[in-house]
């Protein structure tokens, strides 16, 4: 027997249904106490000489842009320094707080990134790779100066050692990004081939195979150690996973070893170079192991990145995550919309998961863009 019941009480409950859920949904989508690490690479107007500039290249207009937004949307900057300091210790965070960081020692740092810094009275940090300080010379044009500018290539020492002395009011501290930003071999699977269009963009493997100054690799016309034709392994980072070479995995005691021979190279570089141990270290690619981490803390150094988190009470305050800040979120270039993801990765990092519908939109139209651009190409 069919009961039939009164319209009225099956739209309430579906109503009451339909509320408890957008209430519960909306607890959920608010998750407050993340704290973003943001972080850039390139800061140029002609970052054509990186094979990946378009995913880690802004130029010197989108960074002011974005240090704008941080001042309109009230954040307040805070050293890496002191962000660990306040974590390790347990103390309250200002809920505002961001933290600026810049990857791989780029020259444009220097030109463009600390100048609009200081103009902006923000600090940040800035980690460098030693295979890739440039050879010793004099200190290079700025964005402040007259000069034409030179926008390729990496910094060398005299810039560094200005830059941690306090140069720009002080907009970055230097600390430590490994020594030669490598990847190895993790497996015996082979999933490219070196080709004329690929092998700058898998400059890794010419980087592995050519010990010291790699300073100039953007200049090779060539590949210098590994010749095209060659097969492209499955790779890994090189301080995050045991490499596999003749056929076998590398032993953990090598592993360690190897990463201990990185980290403390890179101790005994700063106290030549900058009179000081580096405080924070920085993971190539953000890629590490629970043993690299506990590594880089008996060698002294207060924190290191490759967190996965979002830098919340209760996640260990020695392990920072960070936030990759770009531009051409539509794979074209748009300002409006490069603002409007920048502001809303903060929210969403921040706990304020709404923004992840915007961000998610984007990245798809950025997708779609892409495809039609490969398209095009071939």
């Amino acid at each position: 027997m069919l009961v039939s019941i009164p319209f009225g009480i099956v739209a309430v409950t579906t109503i009451g249904l339909a509320v408890l859920w957008a209430f519960v949904a909306h607890r959920w989508m608010l998750n407050p106490g993340g704290f973003p690490v943001l972080t850039w690479h390139s800061v140029s107007d002609d970052p054509a000489w990186l094979p990946w500039a378009t995913e880690t290249s802004v130029t010197p207009q989108t960074l002011d842009r974005q240090l704008t937004s941080l001042r309109a949307i009230g954040c307040k900057v805070l050293d890496t320094d002191e962000f660990v300091r306040l974590r390790v210790a347990g103390q309250t965070i200002p809920p505002e707080t961001v933290v600026l960081h810049f990857d791989d020692g780029y020259l444009d740092n220097w030109v463009a990134a600390a100048p609009i810094l200081e103009r902006h009275g923000v600090r940040a940090t800035l980690f460098v790779s030693l295979d890739f300080v440039a050879p010793d010379g004099p200190v290079r044009p700025t964005l402040n100066d007259r000069e034409e500018v030179t926008w390729q290539g990496y910094l060398n020492w005299r810039e560094i050692e200005a830059l941690d002395a306090g140069a720009f009011s002080g907009a970055f501290t230097i600390e430590a990004h490994g020594v030669a930003h490598g990847r190895v071999p993790i497996s015996d699977r082979i999933v490219d081939r070196l080709s004329e269009s690929n092998w700058r963009s898998l400059a890794w493997m010419q980087w592995a195979e050519t010990p010291g100054d790699k300073s100039h690799w953007y200049e090779w016309p060539a590949p210098p150690a590994i010749p095209i034709g060659s097969p492209v392994p499955e790779s890994g980072g090189a301080l995050a996973a045991r490499a596999f070479q003749d056929g076998k995995r590398e032993a953990e005691a090598a592993f360690r070893a190897r990463v201990r021979r990185d980290l403390t190279a890179c101790v005994d570089a700063f106290i030549t170079h900058l009179g000081r141990a580096p405080r924070i270290f920085c993971w190539p690619q953000n890629l590490t192991a629970p043993d690299a981490h506990r590594l880089a803390l008996e060698l002294g150094y207060e924190a290191t990145t490759g967190g996965g988190g979002a830098n919340r009470p209760g996640e260990d305050p020695r392990i920072i995550s960070r936030l990759h800040v770009g531009e051409r979120v539509l794979g074209l270039r748009c300002p409006w919309a490069d603002d409007l993801f920048f502001r809303a990765s903060i929210r969403a990092f921040r706990g304020n998961y709404y923004w992840y519908l915007p961000i998610l939109a984007m990245s798809s139209f950025r997708r779609i863009v892409r495809a039609v651009q490969r398209g095009r190409a071939r």
